[in-house]
């Protein structure tokens, strides 16, 4: 599993993704239902979903441009100025003159979290043509679900020596419907969480893994408080543990874990030393609201030096 080195622009990733802006309630004394008030002790207002993963990748001095419709509705707005205090790079921002409306109320629990989500207005993806411009070492795609463009277009970036990286999320489609195997056989490398593996594979832990890794030459299965593990075609499973720590909220923890294991790959480490990255970064995003826990780059290397990574 090699990446291209040298760069015809200034971008390591290109990140294909809608944004979300969070609206998140916290500290609930239990799971909202109807007919009851239920109070949250905490609550915060941040962008989330591939907002997440751009930042992660910024802070962690990763050449990132992140490819995501916005548009001139309250919620875009908020999230354009909160990537611009960011530092972050927002020149592939798809700017339109109508709503873009991505929102999500999230009510988060100790273990997991539930959302109510809106989303307006069509979402889309890079051109070849922008692809073949940018040259980035590495391709994203995050949250898009199964469009049929998405096989031709990680054939043309990998024929042009760019790395397609595919993230589940809201994927519904199971692996014997839509497109998705020829998306997986298009594409180098899928993110999924148990969940959503259990629901592509029709069983869970690594025998999904193993469903799963038949159409893509690896595969990454993050799993929480379990840590990870990845299959690599012909190579067998890596299993990897995760830290413990005090968990605030997992919103943002897989957007992070992708980060981490995109900048791993982009230093040219070992895989066990990628997951290990991957794990670091989604386990750090939990100790915070919204993610806002994300490491930089040396509190990473500090952070994989001390576990003796």
């Amino acid at each position: 599993m090699l990446l291209r080195r040298e760069r015809a622009s200034p971008y390591d990733v290109v990140l294909a993704g809608e944004y979300y802006f969070d609206l998140i309630f916290s500290g609930l004394g239990e799971i909202p239902r109807l007919g009851a008030d239920v109070w949250s002790e905490g609550f915060d207002a941040v962008p989330g979903a591939n907002f997440t993963t751009a930042r992660a990748l910024t802070l962690l001095n990763t050449n990132v441009a992140w490819w995501c419709e916005t548009g001139n509705d309250l919620f875009s707005t908020l999230m354009i100025s909160a990537a611009e205090k960011e530092g972050m790079d927002t020149s592939l921002f798809q700017r339109r003159s109508e709503n873009r409306i991505r929102v999500s109320a999230a009510f988060s629990m100790s273990a997991d979290r539930g959302f109510i989500s809106r989303f307006d207005g069509p979402e889309t993806l890079p051109s070849p043509a922008v692809l073949e411009r940018l040259s980035p070492r590495i391709l994203l795609v995050q949250g898009l679900t199964c469009r049929n463009e998405l096989p031709a277009l990680f054939a043309f970036a990998r024929s042009h020596g760019i790395y397609c990286c595919f993230d589940c999320q809201h994927v519904d489609e199971s692996l014997e419907q839509a497109n998705l195997p020829q998306i997986l056989e298009n594409a180098d490398c899928f993110l999924l969480n148990e969940t959503e593996a259990t629901r592509l594979a029709g069983h869970d832990g690594l025998d999904a893994l193993a469903t799963i890794g038949r159409f893509t030459p690896l595969t990454v299965l993050k799993r929480g408080a379990k840590g990870a593990a990845l299959l690599e075609r012909d190579a067998g499973v890596l299993e990897r543990p995760a830290p413990k720590v005090d968990v605030v909220d997992t919103t943002g923890a897989g957007d992070s874990f992708n980060a981490g294991f995109i900048y791993g790959l982009l230093q040219g480490w070992p895989l066990e030393k990628v997951l290990d990255a991957a794990v670091q970064c989604g386990s750090a995003a939990v100790t915070a609201h919204g993610g806002k826990a994300l490491p930089v780059e040396d509190e990473l290397l500090r952070r994989l030096q001390d576990a003796g990574k």
